[in-house]
């Protein structure tokens, strides 16, 4: 599990460690702001099963990783290359959530041909965060993991119903096990991220951009500049969108994420 000086979180370490061939490609989730490798347990426990080496990270600051938390999307990124550099060599497959979304962008930008595909999921640029939720992450963190919470989720029109309690608790339950301080500056660095545009275009891969239908914090209709901007590396680019979820879409539909996933990288 987590190992120092860089701690790199898996479910599955035995089905990893028997498919760490020099040319094994690798599946790498990162995580949102205030998060951490669990969000990702629905899709680390399913491409595992399928036979994928499979890597979700805790950053810095967050889950066991005891290391301070990096203040900038771009440290962020670095930190995240050199930790799998400390892997064996094999083509990498990043995927990337919200915040996680950004680093995986800027990781792309600066992997070079080792980075196969980029698959961004709840994803804009720029990610500016409403001047409310900055606030309440600095001076009220409860209140903000409240916000987030209630953000985070389809409203009912779209949903088709109230999202489950116990998916809405344990949303919350992972931001409050959290240190304190972390979110206030994930938040931060989201919003200051003024690099995307120039790491759009120096990635080198194909890329995907996966969007809830009722996401409320990056909608759909904000990935046209992000969408263009890896279009004019001259590399494919597509853009699809998950009906009946918001931007928490690994929780609420995470059978339709990894299916959409599975498409991603068969297309």
């Amino acid at each position: 599990m987590a190992q120092a000086p860089r701690p790199m979180r898996t479910d599955h370490g035995p089905r990893d460690d028997q498919s760490s061939g020099n040319e094994c490609p690798t599946l790498v989730f990162v995580h949102g702001a205030g998060h951490d490798h669990a969000t990702w347990q629905s899709q680390t426990a399913h491409f595992a099963d399928a036979g994928h080496a499979v890597l979700a990270p805790d950053l810095p600051g967050h889950g066991s990783n005891l290391e301070p938390p990096r203040t900038t999307i771009e440290a962020m990124a670095e930190w995240l290359l050199a930790a799998l550099d400390e892997r064996p060599s094999g083509p990498l497959h990043l995927v990337g959530h919200s915040m996680g979304s950004l680093v995986a962008l800027e990781a792309a930008a600066r992997g070079g041909a080792r980075v196969a595909s980029l698959v961004l999921i709840g994803s804009t640029l720029p990610m500016r965060v409403a001047p409310a939720l900055l606030d309440a992450a600095r001076d009220d963190p409860a209140q903000a993991r409240r916000m987030i919470n209630e953000w985070s989720f389809a409203p009912p029109d779209i949903a088709g119903g109230q999202i489950p309690e116990a998916v809405l608790a344990a949303n919350l339950a992972m931001m409050a096990r959290q240190p304190t301080a972390v979110l206030a500056t994930d938040l931060a660095a989201c919003d200051r991220y003024a690099g995307g545009p120039a790491a759009a275009a120096a990635v080198r891969c194909p890329s995907w951009l996966i969007c809830g239908e009722g996401d409320r914090m990056t909608p759909p209709a904000g990935n046209g500049l992000l969408q263009q901007a890896l279009a004019a590396a001259g590399r494919p680019v597509q853009a699809r969108t998950i009906a009946g979820c918001g931007h928490a879409i690994m929780a609420e539909q995470p059978d339709r994420l990894n299916q959409t996933l599975e498409r991603c990288w068969k297309d």
